[in-house]
């Protein structure tokens, strides 16, 4: 008697090619979005300087914090042009963004005191028209580690 053969189908698996290379893309997505940072680090200290990555497509973006106890243009302006002129900047460099922090007591009051002094002292900015903040986004805040009469600007300065 004759034997039969019976084919064995043997398993193939070029059409999960796609899904592997699919897959491998976006674990290296994933990996990529986890070592980058979307969020400039400004640094913690009153004054000083620091570059704070690349933000809003220029090659450079520059950081400065200042810490000022009552509102003055001038100073404003002195203090900025300084900055510009020791980190060679262009002179047509404008501020990005302004992070202004009040300061506050806080045994005796909230940092809704704080973040108050904050928007009067930029309230004072607009007012006086500084022209380096005339396109700079502003947020506000308050810190318990500054005295009640206090103000913190972390500018963000940019071609």
């Amino acid at each position: 008697m004759r034997k039969v053969r019976e084919e064995i189908e043997e398993e193939d698996s070029t059409h999960q090619g796609g899904w592997l290379f699919a897959d491998s893309f976006l674990a290296l997505m994933v990996i990529f979005l986890a070592t980058i940072s979307f969020v400039p680090s400004l640094g913690g200290g009153l004054t000083g300087t620091g570059n704070i990555g690349n933000i809003a497509g220029g090659n450079y973006v520059k950081g400065l914090n200042i810490a000022y106890e009552s509102f003055d243009a001038a100073q404003i302006k002195k203090d900025i042009d300084g900055f510009i002129a020791g980190e060679r900047l262009p002179r047509n460099s404008k501020v990005l963004f302004a992070k202004i922090v009040g300061g506050f007591d806080k045994n005796t009051e909230t940092d809704q005191e704080g973040q108050f002094r904050a928007l009067l002292f930029s309230a004072q900015i607009t007012k006086a028209q500084i022209a380096y903040f005339s396109s700079a986004k502003v947020d506000l805040g308050s810190s318990k580690l500054l005295k009640p009469n206090q103000i913190v600007l972390r500018l963000t300065l940019s071609p």
